[in-house]
């Protein structure tokens, strides 16, 4: 099934790890994407710092419902009624709270030594069990493509010896599905999410954007550290606990996407926020343990791959449960949390969260990303290329292709 592409992030990732204009070129570019213009800029992340300042003081005493709903009735234009912002308010909560269930539910697998394939593979055939109307083929598709219009989107803007690299258009579609039919596809999916999470971790200029969003915002230098980001940051990368921070900045970025500040549409899905807030907390999270030297860049990119997966695997089932509303072609859409806006997005929550959370970690958060740019390069290089092998591999019927792939 051929998957149509998204915008193209145009090529200004740098030449080398060095290469600071290049990196300050790359941000120019992704700010364009993360604000819908200049004068936007301050005022989206006015509001989203606010939002944090605000769960800080109430969350010992109010519930986060509660409180996401007073948030929001500030904002009483946005809304058509009260009932809609408890609605939103809602949604948004149950979006992070699913996808932070995920994340226990696949580290659980991890730990017990079986790999995020076979999660992968499970909990699509949950989701079937779930709904028999469900054509498992076509929504493995789905998800595949969902991730795959993302990275085609953000390959351009690789290092010159990578941008040529192209992916293929079409997707694993089996015409039987059986348990290798079910494991190719989960491989082929965790392969997209790997080559996403490496695009992202290459693009440093989205750690310069996080810099500049931070020095825009004024008054901000002296104020007290961010209580519930802080523990959020110091917490272990396997921590699924910190639903309320994350909740809190989703906020944020869901009324100034609805104010037209963001590059994200006034009318993205409230799932899709969620997603984009969860990954971009969750990367900035990975490049502080490797700026703090807890974990190695290989590891980064591995926690970086999960928080990917995740968060593709969460859309995917509010995508099943919502079924036509959302049209045919879901996957690409839902997409944009992982293409360029939602890397634009979450550099610049990562720079706010960071340096809310405290001065040292906005600082081990950039030092992180400067780590990570070499080894995720080479990680590009090596998926891209079997991703392109066991597309074409499926596509020929070669024999023994899916038993040969997990010897």
């Amino acid at each position: 099934m051929s998957q149509p592409q998204g915008p193209v992030m145009p090529n200004v990732c740098a030449n080398s790890p060095q290469d600071d204009a290049v990196y300050e070129q790359q941000a120019d570019v992704l700010s364009d994407a993360a604000f819908a213009d200049v004068s936007s800029a301050p005022k989206a992340i006015e509001v989203i710092c606010r939002f944090i300042r605000s769960y800080d003081q109430h969350r010992h005493e109010m519930p986060l419902a509660q409180w996401l709903v007073h948030e929001f009735n500030q904002q009483p234009d946005l809304w058509a009624n009260k009932a809609e912002a408890e609605r939103v308010a809602q949604v948004l909560i149950d979006s992070v709270t699913r996808t932070n269930q995920h994340k226990a539910s696949l580290q659980q697998h991890l730990d017990m030594g079986k790999s995020a394939t076979n999660w992968l593979a499970r909990e699509l055939e949950q989701d079937a069990q779930r709904n028999p109307d469900l054509n498992l083929p076509d929504y493995a598709a789905q998800v595949q493509g969902m991730l795959q219009s993302a990275n085609a989107a953000l390959l351009p803007g690789m290092q010159p010896d990578i941008r040529q690299t192209t992916l293929p258009s079409e997707v694993l579609r089996p015409s039987i599905w059986d348990d290798n039919a079910r494991l190719a596809v989960s491989k082929e999916i965790n392969n997209q999410a790997l080559l996403n999470a490496a695009l992202n971790a290459s693009c440093h200029g989205a750690r310069i954007l996080g810099q500049r969003a931070w020095n825009w915002m004024r008054g901000e230098e002296n104020a007290p550290a961010s209580e519930a980001l802080q523990a959020f940051f110091d917490s272990s990368l396997k921590s699924a606990q910190h639903v309320g921070a994350q909740v809190a900045v989703s906020g944020g970025v869901l009324v100034a996407a609805k104010r037209g500040w963001l590059g994200l549409p006034a009318e993205t899905p409230v799932e899709v926020i969620a997603a984009t807030t969860y990954t971009g907390l969750e990367q900035a999270k990975a490049l502080y343990k490797l700026g703090q030297g807890d974990i190695l860049a290989d590891s980064a990119i591995n926690a970086i791959e999960q928080t990917t997966l995740v968060a593709a695997r969460s859309l995917a089932q509010m995508a099943e449960e919502k079924g036509a509303e959302l049209g045919t072609q879901w996957g690409m859409s839902l997409g944009a949390a992982f293409g360029p806006q939602g890397v634009a997005v979450g550099g610049m929550l990562g720079g706010i969260a960071g340096r809310l959370g405290g001065k040292a970690v906005g600082a081990l958060i950039e030092k992180g990303g400067r780590k990570i740019v070499e080894v995720a390069s080479k990680v590009v290089r090596k998926v891209s290329e079997g991703i392109r092998e066991a597309v074409s591999a499926f596509a020929d019927g070669v024999k023994n292709f899916v038993g040969g792939l997990f010897n």
